[in-house]
């Protein structure tokens, strides 16, 4: 999240370990009287990830986030005490607050809801406390599919933000079978993948056997990860390390691919 346009940092010596802000040119960056932080501080204990070492506040980069965060929900609505909570404390999201926000259509809350949650939870835990529990209780009702989608947008949004970093070990290729749709899964991979500092790429949803095939020979990945949410015919052999079949539509018996059974194994699996 950018820190605002027009900001600067008040120091940014070469040797500096991280960039920080004093809470007048972060109040500007919020668009708010100092007065107004301050009195956040004092009312809604809002805990700073920076170490303070003098009288005055200074603001890390995810200090700022959090409070642009809390503006930006209670711009949306929800009131002042509940969007620090959410904004500043790891479990201050839980699943009812974001089916709020989400049966609201406030896509964008929903988004900052899980952002904040991202903030204290590494994206496995994310995925199995929140984004899970919220998609199975808005999922079989054809009359929510707009609620459905609008989550998994805020969900797709958040996952997003966690950039792919740069490597030169062979990635990993993430891709739906042919016909399949759901992407979700595969973008919560990447994403998972990314913070333990392994790089993949996502190809997309519906991936036909020979763009698959044609993928591999052009990037020689060390593993394949194919996603099927409905039953489908296994691949023929691909010419990679490790082929992982994630997700219930695969058979059974699948020969020799690898058969994680949630994401958190699916991660073991590829960062070893």
């Amino acid at each position: 999240m950018s820190s605002g346009p027009g900001t600067e940092p008040t120091d940014t010596p070469a040797t500096a370990p991280a960039v920080t802000w004093t809470a007048g040119a972060v109040a500007r960056m919020l668009g708010l009287p100092p007065s107004t932080l301050r009195a956040w501080h004092r009312r809604y204990d809002l805990r700073l990830t920076t170490p303070q070492t003098g009288s005055h506040r200074r603001y890390g980069r995810a200090d700022v986030d959090a409070l642009l965060r809390m503006k930006h929900l209670i711009d949306q609505g929800l009131g002042a005490e509940s969007a620090a909570a959410r904004a500043f404390h790891a479990g201050g999201t839980d699943v009812e607050t974001l089916l709020t926000a989400v049966r609201q259509l406030k896509i964008d809350t929903a988004t900052a809801l899980l952002d904040a949650h991202l903030g204290g939870h590494d994206v496995v835990g994310t995925w199995d406390l929140l984004c899970r529990p919220a998609l199975h209780a808005l999922g079989g009702h054809d009359r929510r599919i707009d609620l459905v989608h609008g989550l998994a947008w805020a969900v797709a949004a958040a996952l997003h933000r966690i950039p792919t970093p740069g490597s030169a070990s062979p990635s990993v290729l993430l891709a739906c079978a042919d016909g399949d749709r759901h992407t979700l899964p595969l973008e919560a991979l990447r994403a998972a993948l990314a913070e333990q500092g392994r790089a993949a790429v996502f190809l997309g949803a519906s991936i036909p056997d020979p763009a698959l095939r044609d993928a591999v020979a052009r990037t020689h990945p060390a593993a394949v990860v194919l996603w099927a949410s409905r039953v489908v015919v296994p691949p023929r052999r691909l010419r990679v390390p490790l082929v992982v079949l994630a997700g219930p539509g695969w058979p059974r018996h699948t020969g020799r691919a690898a058969r994680p059974a949630t994401l958190g194994d699916a991660v073991a699996l590829l960062s070893r």
